[in-house]
């Protein structure tokens, strides 16, 4: 038995560390909220295995499982990889959603063979449930670790790799029969298959909707070089297409200096500048800081690869610069220093998140930049795929408010969109800090638009200097606290921004209430900045922008789209094997209720602990990675600890972790509060330690529950458990969006305790 052990240690860590090898490689193929579809995937294929050993039974499935899944892991990405989805066809023609059928089967083989080998040993070993659960829980915890190092380590290369993990795992499902040298040689055969395929070149092939994609399309356009680590791809190009001058005056006749592109995961471009002919930074919205006054201590959050950082520099700024990204750090600190004249060599550079330095530094800045030019959406979660963010929250403005200086300035640009939206969204959070609107401003070029806040009401003095350098530079002013003409120089045919921001002002709550796009400011508790998306003006929208919305490049639509997608194959999972337990007089709704409950609330926890401790830890993939490992392990411990206790303790177990909920509820953000100051290493140790309690009790009930049922349906009980899982993520959000992460962790406590009461499982005879 304890042979069968490693082996599920082996397939849990290989699949675990399957799915966040595909999350992270479809996030560089796709855009970042399609990467999310793979979590779906994986756990719909988890539940599938368990609907199938419901309504067929298979005597030995491990050994052939396990060479299967190493097989489909590999078969099932090239596939993938060769299978693009095309969201543009898909509004036009809806038979091209049937290539999402083609993601489903081919990514979600793996976890099937995966489920059939843990849900088969559930079955065959329900005593035993506590320690099988221990081995898959610590083998997938190990998992999430070794996916960051196999993906730092190989790149795209890390899916053979795990493919040979599964394969070793198939070593100890090997019985001793007349097989046996058989089934070893067919292992060493494919592993040496999996080898070869190693040293075989091996790309992404990523939609030709990205930036890169289109960059490399230019004539004469070159790659010069790929770098990974473990959460980014980077990759340095040289091409026409690569012209990064956000906002750039159109007063401005003279040519750029030489850039390099820089795109993070294929997009999110913006560009190393050589170290001549800067006179075009004169003509940057950016610019505008120095304009007004002769500002010393500057600090840049999200600097990326740099030009706020040479704005500030060419105006003789001392500036400190945030990066979240170490890649792009030593790009400019080292090969690329001379080309860019050695301003991240010249500025102090840290690398980290900006609500964690200004945190923990107790300087007064003179000028606070959240610069366009860095990665300001932090990469794919893997959960979420409304990109949430905390750089740009209410707290976040109040954070970088008191961080100034008495004349300091909080210099916010974006991307300017139409209809207007995010440019209201910007201009609402500056209003929780300043309600009587006397210290902001706000205007636009063409392609951007820039919020200004300052730490003290504006004085006329300053007002005609923005005046004047809107004008010079042909912007047009959106909101200023006193006269000012809008629309003038940069012409729409109604003066959209201005008329939409006055309406703000004059009825605020009125303007969210009835306005196309959700433009209410957002907090840490409900951090979806990107997320403007109204079900209820669905109608109003499509209409605003004549038919030409795209449902699936939006977040919030392909949320419900899949989540839509989601229930419908639950169900069905679900139902299937129904009419067999019947036939058998089986009672099916107390196991129901209890494993779908206890399904549902250990995603949504885990959920919610990753979105809080992203705050804390400055990075989606660091908050990931810690909290979906430390929740694995010590519920991995928590199930062992399982195998030693009655049945009936059930009840207390369910009722510590609902307290634990509360409690985590009401403290959380305090306790983050509290330890922003800390190295990023103390504060993954400690959010370990700080997970540690509740995920321990959430080991508990599902093989507790395991020992209760009839042997029958144990399988059956892996599928809706799978079931829920799938739902989890996606509900999650969807009601964070309404009532923010904090109700969500009490509803989640509130799921176990109340599936619990509802089903009242009786208790097996065995007290064991």
């Amino acid at each position: 038995m304890k042979k069968i052990y490693f082996g599920v240690f082996l397939i849990s860590a290989a699949a675990l560390a399957l799915e966040i090898s595909l999350i992270r490689f479809f996030s560089i193929a796709q855009w970042y909220h399609f990467a999310f579809m793979v979590v779906s995937i994986a756990l719909f294929g988890i539940a599938v295995s368990g609907t199938f050993l419901s309504i067929k039974k298979i005597r030995n499935p491990l050994f052939t499982s396990a060479i299967l899944f190493s097989l489909s892991s590999v078969i099932g990405f090239f596939i993938a990889n060769n299978t693009v989805f095309d969201p543009f066809k898909a509004v036009l023609d809806y038979t091209h959603l049937f290539s999402l059928t083609v993601y489903y089967v081919f990514l979600g083989l793996p976890f099937f063979f995966f489920g059939l080998i843990i849900a088969h040993l559930f079955s065959k070993f329900q005593k035993m449930s506590g320690k099988i659960y221990f081995y898959n829980l610590s083998g997938s915890a190990v998992g999430t670790i070794c996916a960051l190092l196999l993906i730092s380590l190989f790149n795209i290369k890390a899916i053979l790799v795990i493919s040979l993990l599964g394969l070793a795992s198939s070593f100890f499902f090997i019985s001793r029969d007349s097989r046996t040298s058989t089934k070893i040689i067919v292992v060493l055969l494919l592993a040496a298959i999996n080898l070869l395929l190693f040293f075989a070149p091996i790309e992404i092939n990523m939609s030709e909707y990205k930036e890169l994609s289109q960059a490399l399309n230019v004539p004469d356009a070159k790659l010069i070089d790929t770098k990974y680590n473990s959460f980014s791809r980077v990759d340095l190009v040289e091409s026409s297409f690569a012209r990064y001058a956000p906002g750039l005056s159109p007063t401005f006749n003279e040519t750029l200096p030489a850039q390099i592109g820089v795109m993070i995961d294929g997009s999110n471009m913006n560009v190393i500048t050589k170290y001549e002919n800067l006179g075009f930074t004169n003509h940057l919205p950016s610019t505008i800081p120095y304009f007004l006054n002769d500002k010393k201590r500057v600090l840049v959050i999200n600097s990326g690869a740099g030009l706020d950082v040479l704005v500030g520099l060419k105006n003789n700024a001392t500036v400190t610069a945030v990066e979240t990204n170490p890649v792009v750090i030593n790009l400019l600190k080292g090969e690329y220093a001379d080309y860019s004249g050695n301003i991240y060599n010249n500025a102090t550079v840290v690398w980290g998140e900006g609500r964690s330095f200004v945190k923990k530094n107790d300087e007064k800045f003179d000028v606070i930049i959240v610069s366009l030019a860095g990665n300001v959406l932090g990469g794919p979660s893997g959960i979420s795929n409304l990109n949430d963010n905390y750089l740009l929250t209410k707290e976040a403005f109040r954070d970088y408010y008191d961080s100034l200086s008495e004349e300091g300035v909080l210099v916010v640009t974006r991307w300017l969109s139409f209809p207007p939206k995010e440019s209201l969204r910007l201009f609402s959070l500056a209003l929780e800090i300043d309600e009587d609107s006397k210290r902001t401003a706000m205007f636009r070029s063409w392609t951007t638009v820039t919020l200004l806040v300052f730490k003290n009401d504006l004085r006329d003095e300053a007002i005609e200097k923005i005046k004047f350098f809107c004008e010079k530079n042909q912007f047009d002013i959106i909101y200023l606290p006193g006269n000012f003409t809008p629309n003038k120089n940069l012409k729409f045919k109604e003066p959209y921004y201005y008329n939409a921001v006055k309406k703000m002002l004059d009825d605020k709550e009125g303007f969210y209430k009835d306005y196309v796009f959700n433009v209410k400011p957002v907090s840490d508790d409900k951090p979806f900045y990107f997320n403007f998306f109204k079900v209820s003006k669905i109608k109003e929208l499509n209409e605003l922008v004549e038919q030409r919305w795209n449902p699936f490049l939006d977040s919030g639509f392909l949320m419900l789209f899949i989540l839509a997608q989601a229930a419908l194959l639950s169900l069905i999972l679900i139902i299937l094997p129904i009419m067999f337990f019947r036939s058998k007089k089986i009672i099916i709704r107390r196991p129901l209720i209890y494993f779908f409950a206890i399904g549902l609330g250990y995603l949504f926890i885990e959920i919610v602990l990753i979105q809080k401790f992203t705050l804390l830890l400055g990075h989606i993939v660091f908050s990931s990675s810690t909290i979906i490992f430390s929740t694995l392990l010590f519920s991995s411990i928590g199930a062992l600890y399982s195998q030693r206790i009655l049945v009936n303790s059930l009840s207390k177990i369910i009722i510590i972790t609902f307290a634990l909920t509360i409690v985590y509820a009401l403290s959380l953000d305090f306790i983050i509060e509290s330890l922003m100051q800390h190295s990023l290493m103390v504060k993954i140790v400690l959010s370990m330690l700080i997970t540690a309690p509740i995920a321990f009790f959430m080991g508990f009930p599902f093989p507790l529950g395991i020992r209760m049922i009839k042997k029958e349906l144990v399988a059956w009980a892996w599928a809706v458990n799978g079931c829920a899982s799938v739902l989890s993520p996606i509900l999650a959000v969807i009601t964070a969006l309404f009532i923010g992460y904090n109700n969500v962790l009490l509803f989640a406590g509130s799921v176990y305790l109340v599936g619990f009461i509802l089903s009242r499982l009786h208790q097996s005879k065995e007290q064991t």
